[in-house]
């Protein structure tokens, strides 16, 4: 039985999960959708109509479910120790976790065949398929459904071949950069809503010459179709910001040194030249397509070469030892990038390897954040990488939280439980690993050391302390963008793609797209 208390906006999409049985709950992040999904749920089992429910998210969330299932329910619980931290979960024979070896796992799948709740990641899809679908699960939740955002991925088809009764998929960001990902989560939810995928490319979608996307159209109507399908509330909308901190999101501006500067211009001009060799060859470059996974790098072509100078431009505006890290690595053989080692063995004037401008002013921010005792703040990066240097510099102001795509989901429910629990743990620092579904509401500060290209995930990552649990009436979301660099034509190119988001999913914004590699040139002519 649910035992939780819901927020009025709440209600209604769980009567629409208990009239439609097969919905994307498009709850904007931090109003409870976890919770609101439970309520249903539990109604579903006391009607009888539901024996076992699926819930499929990312590995970092599991043991967080299993926290909301013990404190919204009535179930009995038990304690789990993970890396020294209690939790409270579900008893396993009510509520089955299925984490660890493949041994482990083995039992818990048996476990699981009497389960209520069977919690697992998007990768049981790909390892633990036979078991999977010998549960006999009536339902089925998607947590953080942009998972099976492309639909050419084998975790989205293998997903698609589960059909129970009821399907439930839950995300704030059902489109994160284009259209097309909400179709195929609705593939998965309800098929019929947005038909076939020849029919939804007429409809909504204009081509250029080459083949690439040009614009999008009629996106009112696609607004229209999938809320037959879709309940979606913002945490702007009146009845919900009452609830919700108020967020204030400002942009902190890095100037560079003059020798990074010059580097910068040098990373720059080789960059131009691989996009006039792309040019050469009749191609065309998506880069935000190529982040969001929908395009391959294309190796050591020409696309492959305008991906490899950008990344080595970014990584110097983060950190320039990162740059040279990647000439390092590449050199001893773990990777890394030969366009990096190339570039660095032809220069004699890189800079301080140990001075970064950007790290200077997140140390001076930080100290001014965290200056209130029992402040606390969440610091997130795209490279896993920056994190030493982060926490190197960082870690005069306490215990750090650190989280990244590395840990083991047992690791990473013990990270997120010191940092809300120890007080004098006050920072989370984490790559894009800990953007999606943790609760932060501990956290009054976030900061974007760099930004994502993808919308999703800035969207995501941005309201991770913004939470109806949060004890704050406002939060802050600071973001560091290097002056007159590609970092502030990323900022504009979200932008773009967050107002497109809202035309699908709010029925506003605008159907408007940036030319990527067009208006990187201009970048590059204006900086020289």
């Amino acid at each position: 039985m649910f035992t939780g208390t819901l927020f009025p906006y709440q209600h209604e999409a769980v009567d629409r999960i208990l009239s439609d049985r097969r919905i994307l709950v498009a709850y904007s992040m931090g109003t409870g959708k976890t919770v609101l999904t439970l309520a249903a749920l539990e109604d579903l089992f006391g009607q009888g109509e539901i024996r076992c429910c699926v819930i499929m998210v990312p590995s970092s969330l599991k043991w967080q479910w299993a926290q909301a299932i013990a404190q919204f329910t009535d179930t009995p619980t038990r304690t789990v120790t993970l890396r020294g931290m209690d939790l409270v979960v579900p008893a396993e024979d009510v509520c089955t976790v299925v984490n660890g070896t493949p041994k482990q796992r083995r039992a818990q799948w048996e476990t699981a065949q009497h389960a209520d709740y069977v919690i697992v990641s998007y990768g049981a899809v790909l390892h633990d398929w036979k078991e999977l679908c010998a549960l006999p699960g009536d339902a089925l939740v998607l947590d953080e459904a942009s998972a099976i955002k492309n639909f050419s991925a084998q975790t989205t088809k293998r997903v698609k071949k589960l059909r129970p009764p009821v399907r439930i998929a839950l995300t704030g960001t059902p489109v994160e950069n284009r259209p097309e990902e909400v179709f195929s989560i609705m593939e998965w939810v309800n098929a019929k809503i947005l038909g076939r995928w020849d029919l939804f490319e007429k409809s909504y979608i204009n081509r250029n010459f080459f083949g690439g996307v040009s614009s999008y159209k009629n996106l009112g109507l696609l607004h229209k179709n999938l809320s037959r399908a879709m309940i979606r509330k913002s945490r702007l909308d009146p009845e919900v910001a009452k609830y919700l901190p108020e967020v204030a999101e400002t942009t902190r501006y890095v100037q560079l040194d003059k020798t990074t500067r010059s580097i910068y211009k040098a990373i720059l001009a080789d960059l131009q030249a691989a996009m006039d060799e792309l040019a050469e060859a009749g191609g065309e470059f998506d880069i935000a397509a190529y982040y969001a996974g929908l395009k391959s790098g294309a190796g050591f072509g020409p696309q492959g070469k305008l991906m490899a100078r950008l990344q080595a431009a970014r990584l110097l505006l983060d950190h320039p030892q990162l740059l040279m890290d990647s000439a390092v690595a590449y050199h001893e053989g773990t990777g890394g990038s030969q366009y990096a080692a190339e570039f660095a063995a032809r220069r004699y004037d890189l800079p301080d390897l140990y001075s970064s401008p950007k790290l200077t002013l997140l140390d001076e921010l930080v100290g001014t954040m965290l200056a209130e005792p029992g402040t606390k703040a969440a610091i997130f990066t795209d490279y896993r990488k920056m994190l030493p240097y982060l926490s190197e510099r960082l870690e005069k102001y306490g215990d750090l939280a650190l989280f990244h795509g590395g840990l083991t989901s047992d690791e990473k429910a013990g990270v997120l439980a010191r940092f809300k629990t120890d007080p004098e743990c006050r920072l989370f620092i984490s790559t894009n690993a800990g953007g999606y579904g943790l609760d932060l509401p501990e956290a009054q500060y976030l900061v974007n050391y760099d930004l994502p290209y993808s919308n999703g995930v800035l969207s995501q990552r941005n309201t991770r302390h913004v939470r109806a649990s949060s004890q704050f009436e406002r939060v802050h979301v600071t973001s560091l963008v290097v002056e007159d660099t590609v970092e502030e034509r990323v900022q504009a190119t979200l932008l773009l793609r967050r107002r497109l988001s809202e035309a699908v999913v709010d029925g506003t914004g605008t159907g408007a797209l940036d030319m990527d590699v067009e208006s990187l040139s201009e970048h590059i002519e204006n900086v020289q």
